[in-house]
């Protein structure tokens, strides 16, 4: 509340500099009126104006990897970040919005010979730490969160098979990956708005050698 009422104290000075630059002299009685009133009204409506610009959901993306004993996959993982607490938008009541529709899908192609592996498309499952069941979801909603606890599973490593696998989706049959050096592109639809991005792994002939290969290598 006070940090509102020096907005508006700061506000109506503005205002009244303006009035001074524009007509030479200080406002009369029912002139502060009126500058009172555009004040309050403009502190009032900055907040709105501010939450609809800066309080958009923000997709960040973060590509790593799992271990956990002979298991490896790689992961990307996903956040929709909340503003900076004790910022000058917290105070103003600005806060992130939730992104209400989430899904994403990526084509693998094997560098070198630009052979398509994924037919072109696979639909990704996003699985979250919220998700009792584990199965992960095709389209989901993703709230303000500082946790990366939502992810994408892209390829993982089968030790029978000694090969890593891409996952089936609702439609295609599980891709094995060869020995070699891939690139994939992810598309995110973000409330139906495409966001493409784009990295490369290297798979070899262990679980140690699946791994993302880093933007500035």
């Amino acid at each position: 509340m006070g940090f509102s009422f020096i907005a508006i104290l700061f506000l109506l000075a503005i205002l009244v500099l303006a009035f001074v630059g524009v007509f030479g002299r200080f406002p009369d009685n029912w002139e502060w009126v009126g500058i009172v009133l555009a004040g309050w009204g403009i502190a009032m409506g900055t907040p709105t104006v501010f939450q609809m610009i800066l309080g958009r959901p923000k997709l960040l993306t973060d590509y790593d990897r799992h271990v956990r004993d002979q298991e490896r996959a790689l992961i990307i993982f996903l956040k929709n970040p909340p503003l900076r607490k004790r910022s000058i938008w917290d105070r103003l009541g600005v806060r992130r919005d939730t992104i209400v529709s989430l899904s994403a899908s990526f084509c693998i192609t094997e560098i070198g010979t630009n052979k398509v592996m994924t037919e072109p498309i696979m639909h990704a499952r996003i699985y979250s730490d919220d998700d009792p069941t584990e199965s992960g979801s095709w389209r989901i909603a993703l709230p303000p969160t500082f946790s990366w606890s939502t992810s994408i599973m892209v390829a993982m490593w089968d030790d029978t098979k000694k090969k890593a696998i891409v996952l089936p989706d609702r439609l295609r049959e599980p891709v094995e990956l060869t020995i070699g050096v891939y690139r994939i592109e992810v598309v995110f639809l973000i409330e139906g708005q495409p966001v493409k991005e784009f990295r490369t792994f290297n798979v070899g002939d262990k679980a140690d050698d699946l791994v993302w290969v880093k933007p500035h290598q």
